[in-house]
């Protein structure tokens, strides 16, 4: 099962997708869960809204720029492929794991249910 569906994703992208995304992106929400679950497996029985977030930027990133062109000029037309593309389209971002990571302790943290740190 995906962090995000379809719908988290039309909405995300301000329109209704095309029956051709809707297909593609199907997949590639499921990539992107698979990405964000193997650093995070908690996420899997508690998904959060950041997850479903960052899942659907992730397919966004792609769904906008599917030929994956990081640059592109038009006379003597030439284009660049994005490195993204060769990493396998969809991908998690510096920024995006750093966001799913779970909040840092500090001396004045609480945190319900954790561990203790005794010996």
């Amino acid at each position: 099962m995906a962090l995000a569906t379809l719908a988290d994703l039309s909405n995300r992208l301000g329109r209704d997708l095309t029956a051709e995304e809707e297909r593609r992106a199907t997949a590639w929400l499921d990539d992107a869960t698979a990405l964000i679950l193997k650093p995070f497996p908690q996420y899997a029985t508690a998904p959060t809204a950041i997850s479903t977030k960052v899942c659907c930027a992730m397919v966004l990133r792609v769904l906008g720029n599917p030929d994956g062109k990081r640059q592109e000029s038009i006379d003597d037309y030439s284009y660049t492929v994005d490195s993204s593309r060769s990493r396998g389209e969809v991908y998690l971002s510096d920024d995006e794991l750093e966001e799913l990571r779970p909040p840092k302790k500090s001396a004045f943290s609480i945190v319900p249910g954790a561990p203790s740190e005794e010996p």
